[in-house]
C-alpha cells in the first residue's frame, strides 16, 4: 500500500474515532504496529519518506511523532527543517518522541577512559567491531565519521532547535526511558546494540506541541 493510500485510509478510521494517527520518521527495521512508519528505505509495512524536505500530510495531522537515531543522519539545517515539519503536521497538545547519539556521553567517556561507563561502553565496542585494541576515541570517531551520521548533538543543541521549532514541555531522558505513555516500548535500537548500551550512549527529548 503507498504512504498515500495508507494515510488516507488511517485518516478515515481516524474521523470515524477509531484511531489516532501516529507517524515514525526513519524506522528502519522498527516497524511499529499502529503507527505510519517511514523510511528513506522502503521495506514490507514502511513507505518511503525523504524527513529532510516538506512531509506529504496536511497541517495538524498527528497525535504523535517518534524519530530515533535518525535526525544525526542529516545535515543540523535539514534537522532544523524536520524538527518545523514535525512540529506542523501535529495536533495541537501532540507529542514528539527523538533519540539520538549523545555527544556530551561520548565526549565524558573520552575524557574520562576509566568511568564505569567508558568501560562498559569500550567492551562492547571492542566486541561490535571485533578490534580488541580499539579505544573510546576509536569509537567517538566511529560515532562522527561512520553509520552515514551528518551531525551529533549535545542536549542544549536540541533543545534550542526544538524551542526554535515551536515545542514547548521538553523533557530530557536517555533512550529506553518514556515520560509519555504513547511512547511506551516505542525504541527499537537496544534490540541491535542491547537497551543498556542504547541508554547510555542516547539521549531522548519528549517534547509537546
Amino acid at each position: 500500500m503507498s504512504l498515500k493510500l495508507q494515510v488516507e485510509k488511517l485518516i478515515a478510521a481516524a474521523a470515524g474515532g477509531a484511531v489516532d494517527l501516529k507517524l515514525q520518521l526513519g524506522c528502519g527495521h522498527n516497524v511499529l504496529p499502529g503507527w505510519v512508519n517511514t523510511d528513506s528505505a522502503p521495506s514490507v509495512g514502511v513507505d518511503y519518506l525523504d524527513f529532510s524536505r516538506r512531509f506529504p500530510f496536511a497541517d495538524g495531522m498527528f497525535v504523535a511523532v517518534f524519530c530515533e537515531h535518525t535526525i544525526e543522519h542529516i545535515s543540523k539545517a535539514e534537522g532544523f527543517f524536520m524538527l518545523t515539519e514535525v512540529f506542523r503536521v501535529l495536533r495541537p497538545g501532540g507529542v514528539f518522541r527523538v533519540v539520538t547519539p549523545c555527544l556530551e556521553t561520548f565526549c565524558r567517556m573520552v575524557l574520562d577512559p576509566d568511568s564505569a561507563a567508558a568501560r562498559k561502553y569500550l567492551d562492547f565496542f571492542r566486541r561490535y567491531t571485533n578490534d580488541s585494541r580499539a579505544t573510546v576515541s576509536d569509537a567517538l570517531n566511529l560515532a562522527f565519521y561512520g553509520h552515514g551520521h551528518r551531525h551529533l548533538y549535545t542536549a542544549d543543541e536540541l533543545s534550542a532547535m526544538l524551542q526554535q521549532a515551536g515545542f514547548g514541555q521538553l523533557e530530557l531522558m536517555r533512550a529506553e526511558t518514556y515520560r509519555h505513555p504513547i511512547f511506551n516500548g516505542v525504541d527499537g535500537h537496544g534490540r541491535v546494540v542491547s537497551q543498556e548500551i542504547n541508554a547510555l550512549e542516547a539521549m531522548a527529548f519528549e517534547a509537546t506541541k
